[in-house]
């Protein structure tokens, strides 16, 4: 994942597709009614073949205990018991993943809406046909650039070529691609030209927004972040953008940042969980915290336990401190178990 937190992806959900229904999950309308959660994010793994300077995960090797294939498999089916609409598989980089597929199939057979989130580099014809064999709700490919000196700046040993080849390919196979731009000081000012770029090949969707300050991103924080009145810039164009595209390309953007975000989140947890490429559930992508082990506890389980854990001391207090100290957002990789 890059720009998209949990509930940028959730707010899809407010315009449904025909497998997007809720199922009678919604009991209520706070998340702790909730008998499942209304969507799962899951790292499926940690290998990566680029070096993003603005990576959420740091990712690039493999973990050495990631989940095997049966053990993949068997969380799908877990997800199916408990009927959770929406599904977004990342990485790392989820192509590389050997079983990516067969983890794409179950959940599909199961008729759960299902996004994957790739950069894109791997995708040739063979890949972008079995991508589309799956009905996929969505492909989401990074292009951080109408050029391949913005993108590739961000995107360390990317190809633009690759992208823009990935892209056609998937749309000319029928897929519903959607393209995700992350904006730095480098390469904000092609936000509107990348807009048309998606647009002309194809793509239904556009996501973007301001970059989270996490993972690799925090490390290179001087380097890539934003200025204010290049950020003022960039939503004026993005508004301009959408009421031009209306009908033909949605837009969608979050105009807050991670702090804003988690002044939010500590009076309403969003009803999602994050998945490891090792099975261990986080509370939230810019917090240490992780409630639950896939390995060790049943996923439903582990939802009951991340409904606890907002509640606790350890966890308020220390989320209070990083909406003062952003420093502290350099510490989200480093887990604490609670």
């Amino acid at each position: 994942m890059d720009i998209t937190t949990e509930d940028k992806k959730l707010s899809r959900l407010t315009n449904p597709g025909p497998d997007d229904e809720l199922r009678g999950i919604l009991k209520g309308t706070n998340f702790e009614d909730y008998k499942s959660p209304l969507f799962l994010a899951w790292q499926l793994n940690s290998a990566c073949n680029l070096s993003c300077l603005h990576c959420c995960q740091e990712a690039g090797h493999s973990m050495p205990d990631e989940l095997s294939k049966d053990e993949s498999l068997d969380l799908c089916r877990q997800i199916v018991e408990l009927d959770i609409p929406y599904v977004a598989i990342s990485g790392g980089e989820p192509l590389l993943c050997p079983h990516v597929f067969d983890v794409c199939k179950l959940i599909r057979d199961n008729n759960i809406s299902l996004k994957i989130e790739t950069n894109g580099e791997l995708i040739d014809q063979q890949a972008a046909e079995k991508l589309a064999s799956l009905n996929l709700r969505s492909v989401q490919i990074s292009l951080d650039g109408a050029t391949p000196q913005g993108h590739e700046s961000l995107r360390v040993a990317g190809n633009w070529e690759k992208v823009i080849s990935a892209c056609k390919m998937l749309v000319e196979c029928g897929v519903n691609t959607e393209v995700v731009f992350v904006p730095t000081q480098f390469n904000i000012h092609e936000i509107a030209d990348a807009i048309d770029m998606a647009y002309s090949l194809g793509a239904q969707g556009f996501y973007t927004g301001k970059t989270m300050q996490i993972g690799r991103a925090a490390k290179n924080w001087d380097i890539i972040c934003a200025s204010q009145e290049q950020y003022e810039k960039f939503f004026k164009i993005l508004k301009e953008k959408e009421t031009f595209y209306d009908g033909k390309l949605n837009i969608y953007y979050y105009p807050y940042d991670i702090i804003e975000e988690l002044s939010y989140r500590l009076e309403s947890p969003s009803a999602s969980l994050l998945v490891l490429a090792n099975g261990k559930v986080k509370l939230a992508g810019p917090l240490p915290f992780v409630c639950g082990d896939l390995r060790k506890e049943s996923l439903k389980e582990v939802w009951e336990k991340y409904k606890q854990a907002w509640k606790k001391h350890e966890v308020i207090d220390f989320t209070r401190k990083v909406i003062t100290d952003t420093r502290l957002l350099a510490k989200s990789n480093k887990w604490i178990e609670i």
